[in-house]
Formats: C-alpha cells, structure tokens, sequence
C-alpha cells in the first residue's frame, strides 16, 4: 500500500449502472474488501434512468462516503447503445480529471451481473503489481467458465471490430442465428479461454486495471464509427505508449448468463427473456 495522499489514491473504481440493484451490494462489499485490504480506493459510479432504485441506493452509499454518484441523464438522449456508453465513460474519466486526482490505478468495471460475484482483494493485489511490469499500460481479467467479451479484444491476429455487424446480419430466424453463434462467436470465446497470460492490443471483460498515468492518455469517443468503446480507448492508449494489455487468467469473473454457452433450446428461451426484460425496463 502506498503512503496516503489524498490526491493520490492507490486506485479509483469507475463504473457505469444502469438497474443493478441487485449487483450493487456485491459491487459495494467489492469495494470494502479493497479497503479492508489496505488500498485507498475511490470509486465514481454514474447512472442513469434505472427503474429498479439503484440511483437510490447509489445515493444511500455516498450518504455512508462509500462513493460518488455522478448523474448521467445525458446518457439518454445519444442514439445508439455503444455511443451511449462511449459518452457515459468519457464522462466519468472528465469527472475524475476534475477532481484533482492522481490515482496510482483506474479500474474501469461493468457492475451488472459481472459483478455477481468479484474478484477477492488477493487477486487485484496481484494484478496490481503485474500491471507495474515494463511493456504493460493495462491488465484484464479473465472469466470463468469461459472468456465472454469479443467486442472489446484485438491482438494482431484477431479483431471483432465488426462483430456486431455480422450479429446483426444473422438475426434472421432462431436457428440461424444460433449457428452462427455455436458456429463463429463461441469457438472464439474457447479460443481465448486460456490458463496462461496473454498479451494483446486491447481487452476489457467486466474489469481492467489500468496506470493511472496512461489512462489519462485515451479517450472513448470516436465520431466516425460506434465500435466498443473499449476498443477505441485502448488502441489510442497502445498507440500513445507503445506497451500492451495482459489477460490474467488469475483475476476472474464469472461468465455472466447471458454471455454463456448453450445449447439451442437454452439460448432460445434466454434470447426471448432478455428481449421481455429490455422491453420492461425500456
């Protein structure tokens, strides 16, 4: 742990939610365990539009100085789901320029069913001194039962840039989209499955730690096409420092449900719940 300084906080947790009532408590112990832990932990937390009381229980937690809830209503009016969460992270990063503070790390987390179940403390304290290796500007987690986030993830190899567009492409009948998905995107998913850390260009995953001095290099928004915003921030981060991101096979998420592997009828009906339970929320 580093001596404290007000202004530099070992490490700030930013994070967007959008009806995660029921992740926040897991996402709040997440946070305590850091602390418990030793680390000076900050987190900014923006949210917008839930229907579910999380922007009360975001108001209740800053109450208890647990973090800053950061209202992002503007969120609604930009079109496009991956334009929306471009603007509401550039949005947080502006926030904590802001403030003043020079945090040793960012870590930048989805706090949806991801956060279901968080890493323990060990597992950041470990990242956190692999991220301190020459070469690295960020480290990723990685994922149980299997590795789930394609959008964010290039190497030189691969790149899902366009994968959306090919989803999108194949959403003609519930058989053909389900070959394409046990065709193309889960043998990808398996692929990057590893036991082994893996250098690439650019990953995400529910949560990445980054050098708090890199990350203030990046920025999520591009005009010209709505890619994953993740995949924007780190190729400009690996552009402006020349060094690389780490997979680690030993800070892992659960696979959250919808991004699980399935068999046809399974993933069927799990389409079908997800488009009633978007439909709800609108």
């Amino acid at each position: 742990m580093s001596v404290l300084d007000d202004t530099r906080p070992d490490i700030v947790v930013l994070a967007l939610a959008r009806n995660c009532a029921a992740t926040l408590p897991a996402f709040l112990h997440f946070l305590a365990s850091l602390r418990a832990a030793g680390l000076d932990c900050r987190a900014l937390v923006g949210e917008n539009d839930s229907r579910d009381g999380t922007g009360a229980l975001l108001g209740a937690a800053q109450a208890r100085d647990e973090l800053r809830h950061v209202p992002t209503g503007f969120m609604t009016q930009t079109r496009g789901r991956l334009a929306r969460m471009a603007a509401g992270r550039e949005h947080l990063k502006r926030v904590l320029d802001a403030q003043g503070l020079a945090p040793a790390c960012v870590c930048v987390a989805d706090i949806d069913n991801v956060m279901a179940r968080p890493p323990e403390p060990a597992a950041i304290l470990a990242a956190l001194e692999k991220l301190e290796r020459p070469g690295l500007f960020a480290v990723s987690a990685a994922s149980y039962p299997h590795y789930y986030d394609l959008l964010a993830y290039e190497d030189e190899a691969v790149s899902y840039e366009h994968l959306l567009d090919d989803i999108a492409r194949h959403r003609r009948g519930a058989l053909n989209y389900y070959r394409f998905f046990s065709g193309t995107i889960y043998p990808a998913q398996s692929a990057l499955t590893r036991a082994r850390e893996t250098t690439c260009r650019s990953a995400f995953n529910g949560l990445t730690l980054y050098r708090g001095e890199d990350y203030r290099l990046g920025s999520y928004l591009d005009e010209t096409y709505a890619r994953c915003e993740h995949l924007t921030f780190n190729r400009r981060l690996a552009a402006a420092t020349g060094r690389r991101m780490l997979v680690d096979p030993d800070l892992v998420l659960r696979t959250p449900g919808d991004h699980a592997q399935r068999g046809f009828f399974s993933f069927y009906a799990s389409r079908v719940r997800k488009l009633a339970v978007t439909r709800l929320r609108g």
